[in-house]
């Protein structure tokens, strides 16, 4: 099973499509991973879950504000109402010779950035959600200037992180991107308790060696890297959102040894599973 191609319908009198795009929830990555040529600028206004970007697996939440370059597989994934402000145009949207202009330099380099997929935080984000805004209220060439205006914003950002690595970025293959959704989607269904390498290996009709060749070529990744990822992840929520006591985070999020369990929180979170606990509770206090 592939990506899906999603075919976005450019409205005539505009040269790029800005839209809010409601749903009431989307918990399968197959309801949601996709690709186009368009690049995409997504800002959340209302929603919190999973975010899949390439080869890449994070939490997001209200005001969360990404732009994935041409062809970037992406989806998110959430049990709640999501409400986002998706901005998408092609990288010729003003014609073929416009970005190269000297004054649109730092644009042109965001794009070309924009392959690895762009993630922005707070300084930024909030500046941009002013201007994304304008975008939403006004037509015609105000509404253009506003959208050069947010591109040049992200183009000066410094507050950004790119999100794939650059090897993943440069050897894209679509055909065995449909796979590894068939691969996250196992885990998030399975990720609690034993996700067994050899159902993944049969859905994929290949055997055990070669599915873990295959996940650590294509995410750059190993299969136990990507499963602490979506347990910690969970974790993380637990230990938020939640009283219960370290010891049941840990089996409810998979794990059945709490030495184990701690080692990996840390290694991912850097910090402990009480001090992120902590951490949280002093920020909200």
């Amino acid at each position: 099973m592939r990506p899906e191609y999603e075919i976005i319908a450019e409205p005539a009198e505009r040269s790029f499509t800005a839209k809010i795009v409601a749903r009431k929830n989307r918990p399968l990555l197959s309801q949601a991973w996709h690709f186009h040529p368009e690049i995409e600028i997504c800002y959340t206004l209302k929603s919190s879950g999973r975010r899949f970007v390439g080869n890449q697996i994070s939490d997001y939440h209200e005001n969360d504000l990404v732009m994935l370059g041409s062809h970037l597989p992406h989806g998110f994934t959430t049990d709640m109402n999501c409400s986002q402000v998706v901005i998408q145009m092609t990288a010729d949207f003003l014609g073929e010779s416009f970005l190269q202009k000297p004054e649109l330099h730092a644009i042109k380099n965001l794009f070309s950035l924009s392959k690895r997929g762009l993630t922005f935080e707070f300084q930024t984000k909030q500046q941009a959600k002013k201007i994304i805004q304008k975008i939403l209220r006004h037509k015609g060439l105000s509404q253009l200037l506003y959208l050069l205006e947010l591109l040049q914003l992200l183009a000066e950002a410094k507050d950004v992180r790119k999100i794939c690595t650059e090897e993943y970025a440069l050897g894209l293959n679509v055909a065995q991107l449909g796979r590894i959704k068939i691969v996250y989607d196992h885990i998030m269904e399975n990720f609690q308790k034993d996700a067994s390498v050899k159902e993944i290996a049969d859905k994929l009709n290949i055997s055990e060696p070669a599915f873990y060749k295959f996940i650590k070529k294509q995410t750059k990744k190993t299969y136990i890297q990507i499963i602490n990822e979506f347990r910690i992840n969970h974790a993380s929520k637990l230990l938020m959102n939640t009283d219960k006591p370290i010891t049941q985070v840990c089996f409810e999020s998979g794990y059945n040894n709490v030495s184990y369990f701690n080692r990996k929180f840390k290694t991912i979170m850097l910090q402990t599973p009480q001090e992120f606990k902590s951490n949280y509770s002093l920020q909200q206090s």
